[in-house]
């Protein structure tokens, strides 16, 4: 059964506005500088100018997208890119992976079963699609690409990693590595997005600020999230 559509002005707010901390705007040094392992997509450390914005200062949770949801943000084509839109409609998505509604009630397939949904918790295993479409609801953006410092709230420790807004593309500089890790991430730069910080799945030396991630828009088994920004 594909979702509906609900026209937008039948949907006028999503849930209270989280705190935003502000990034001052300047040129920040993005790209991996040290003497640690790092993969190559790291590597060519260059300068990007930023203007002013604003993070927030913590992830989304289960409650805050429980909202979109009951809100009808599913059902509201304007949220979702048209690509998205495709992806809820033919493969009838309705609410994150992993969860599931029993008899009224919301509930999240664990690592320990099934448990009824723990609004308090990260939220987890989401699309790409459904990070910009949540994101539209609230009036601001996914994680800008910002690994030249880290935000307030460092993702170091997160449980998930936060979808951006940038296309997974190569730094100026980079040369695709000779070898078994040439035919990795060189080969892998087109029509995947970025992810940032660090998730329970990530080894404690990757977890880092210029850790770039990176997975199609469409994929939800790994363990994804959402830092608003605006």
């Amino acid at each position: 059964m594909q979702p509906s559509v609900v026209a937008p002005a039948e949907i006028s707010s999503i849930g209270a506005t989280p705190p935003f901390l502000p990034i001052p705007s300047g040129l920040y040094e993005i790209g991996y500088a040290g003497n640690d392992f790092c993969f190559d997509n790291e590597l060519a450390r260059h300068k990007v100018y930023l203007g002013d914005f604003q993070i927030a200062a913590e992830p989304v949770t289960n409650g805050e997208y429980l909202e979109f949801i009951e809100a009808g943000g599913y059902k509201n084509f304007s949220y979702w890119h048209a690509e998205g839109w495709d992806w809820v409609k033919n493969n009838s998505i309705g609410a994150p992976l992993y969860w599931h509604l029993i008899e009224g009630r919301w509930h999240h397939y664990t690592m320990a079963g099934l448990k009824p949904l723990d609004r308090q918790q990260l939220l987890c295993h989401i699309s790409y699609y459904e990070a910009v479409a949540f994101a539209a609801g609230k009036n601001a953006g996914c994680l800008r690409n910002l690994n030249g410092r880290r935000h307030p709230g460092s993702l170091a420790g997160e449980k998930d990693g936060e979808w951006t807004e940038s296309a997974y593309l190569p730094y100026p500089g980079f040369k695709k590595a000779a070898g078994a890790i040439g035919e990795y991430n060189g080969k892998f730069m087109v029509s995947q997005m970025v992810l940032r910080g660090a998730s329970v799945a990530t080894p404690a030396r990757h977890s880092r600020n210029t850790y770039r991630n990176f997975f199609h828009p469409s994929l939800r088994w790994q363990f994804t999230g959402i830092r608003l920004a605006r």
